[in-house]
């Protein structure tokens, strides 16, 4: 089978709730571009989210993997640190990071959502 988009399969990216998978096609070229600079494996632990399995998880309700438009990449140390150089270099306007906790627990989240007065774009934050 053919893979729609170089580097990543749609069994990573789609909802873990529904299994659909609506990834936003901008969003994907821009993934891909930042993957072959990065040049080793990027690991999705979340791609696209339904609406009412992001509600479960306790998503945000204004999430970018609403719309496709964001991954978390499950990483940690240097790795993280060459992701989030590349990622900005690359334009992600959204970065989220988690580094404390088990390492198996650690992700980069990246997003590209447009800037708005109530979000302002580009963003970089840390969750609990």
């Amino acid at each position: 089978m053919h893979n729609r988009w170089e580097y990543f399969s749609e069994d990573e990216l789609r909802c873990k709730g529904t299994g659909e998978i609506h990834m936003n096609e901008e969003f994907m070229k821009k993934l891909i571009a930042l993957r072959k600079e990065f040049n080793q494996p990027m690991y999705i632990t979340s791609g696209y989210r339904d609406g009412a399995y992001n509600e479960v998880i306790g998503g945000g309700k204004t999430s970018a993997h609403l719309t496709g438009k964001a991954v978390d990449v499950a990483c940690y140390g240097n790795k993280a640190y060459k992701l989030i150089q590349l990622a900005i270099k690359h334009g992600f306007t959204g970065i989220g990071i988690k580094q404390h906790s088990h390492v198996e627990k650690r992700f980069v989240h990246l997003d590209m959502v447009e800037h708005q007065d109530i979000q302002p774009r580009p963003w970089v934050w840390s969750y609990k």
